[in-house]
C-alpha cells in the first residue's frame, strides 16, 4: 500500500519543482539596482542606514549566476551599534563583485571565492577594534567578540550570511504560490530588546498583475528599562510586491515596533526596499 503512494508523491514533488522553476525567470544580462533604507529608533535615538547594490543575473547551465556588486555607502550610526558594525563589515565588499550560483528555482547553491569575500568582511569588522584609550575599549571589545564569533561559523553559515544580500530579491516561491486567502502564520521578529515569535495573518492578493503579500502579526516581548523588566508588545507589518513573471521582488516595506504597557514606543525599525532596472 505504501509503495503505491511513492510514485504519486514523487510526481507531486517533480511538478512542484517545475512550477517553482517556471516562476523564476529573471531578466538576463540586465543590471538591477536594489536600494534599502532602514530607520531605527531605540530609546529615543534614531539612526538611518542606507545600502545599495547592483545585481545581474546570467544563465549558467540549467541554472543561473547572480553577480552582486555592493555600492560604497557613507557610514552612519555609532561604530558600536550592531547594525552599523555589520554595515562596516559589508563596506569592505564595496566595488567587489560577488558571484552566486543558483539552481533553476532561484535557490543559492554555491559561491565563487567565498573564503576571500568572508575574510574581507571580517577585516572590515576587525578595523573597528584598533588599540585605543579607555573610551575605545568597549567598542573594541564588542567588535572583537563579533569577529571571533563570525570566524567560527561553518562555510554554509558564511555563505548564507553573504547570500543575504541577494536572497530577499528572489521571490519565486511567492510567484508559484499565487494569490490566496488570508491564513494564520507564526513569524519571527527582532528588535533591540530581542527576538520573539509573533502570531498573525498572511495574505497574497493580485494587484493588477502583481502579487502583493502582506503579513500582520503581534506577540509579547520582555522589555528591559530603568525600572526593570516589563511585558511589552511587539508588532510586525510587512508588505511585499512581487512580479510573478520574473519571480523577483519589486518593493517591500517592513515595520517592527515594540510598545510598552503604558502605550509608549520603546523601539521602532522601518525598512523600505526599492528595486529598479
Amino acid at each position: 500500500m505504501i509503495a503505491a503512494f511513492v510514485p504519486a508523491a514523487s510526481a507531486a514533488i517533480t511538478l512542484a519543482a517545475q512550477a517553482l522553476a517556471a516562476s523564476f525567470a529573471p531578466p538576463l544580462d540586465t543590471p538591477i539596482r536594489v536600494v534599502a533604507e532602514a530607520v531605527r529608533t531605540d530609546s529615543g535615538v534614531t539612526r538611518r542606514f542606507v545600502s545599495a547594490k547592483r545585481v545581474v543575473f546570467r544563465r549558467d547551465g540549467a541554472g543561473f549566476r547572480a553577480e552582486v556588486t555592493v555600492e560604497p555607502s557613507a557610514p552612519s550610526g555609532s561604530d558600536d551599534d550592531p547594525a552599523a558594525m555589520f554595515i562596516a563589515g559589508m563596506a569592505r565588499l564595496a566595488a567587489r563583485t560577488l558571484v552566486f550560483q543558483l539552481d533553476a528555482q532561484g535557490r543559492v547553491t554555491g559561491m565563487t571565492d567565498q573564503a576571500a569575500a568572508w575574510q574581507a568582511m571580517l577585516d572590515g569588522l576587525a578595523a573597528l577594534s584598533p588599540p585605543g584609550e579607555a573610551a575605545d575599549r568597549v567598542r573594541a571589545a564588542r567588535a572583537r567578540a563579533v569577529v571571533d564569533m563570525f570566524a567560527q561559523l561553518p562555510p554554509e553559515r558564511q555563505r548564507a550570511m553573504l547570500a543575504s544580500m541577494l536572497v530577499p530579491l528572489i521571490a519565486a516561491d511567492i510567484a508559484a504560490e499565487g494569490a490566496g486567502p488570508p491564513r494564520a502564520v507564526r513569524v519571527p521578529a527582532a528588535s533591540a530588546f530581542g527576538t520573539a515569535q509573533l502570531d498573525g495573518l498572511r495574505a497574497v492578493r493580485d494587484d493588477r498583475g502583481l502579487l502583493e503579500v502582506s503579513v500582520s502579526a503581534t506577540g509579547p516581548v520582555s522589555v528591559k528599562g530603568p525600572a526593570g523588566v516589563a511585558a511589552g508588545t511587539m508588532t510586525l507589518e510587512t508588505l511585499r510586491r512581487v512580479d510573478p513573471r520574473t519571480g523577483l521582488l519589486i518593493s517591500s516595506e517592513e515595520a517592527v515596533r515594540t510598545v510598552l504597557p503604558d502605550g509608549s514606543l520603546a523601539s521602532e525599525r522601518v525598512t523600505v526596499t526599492r528595486v529598479a532596472r
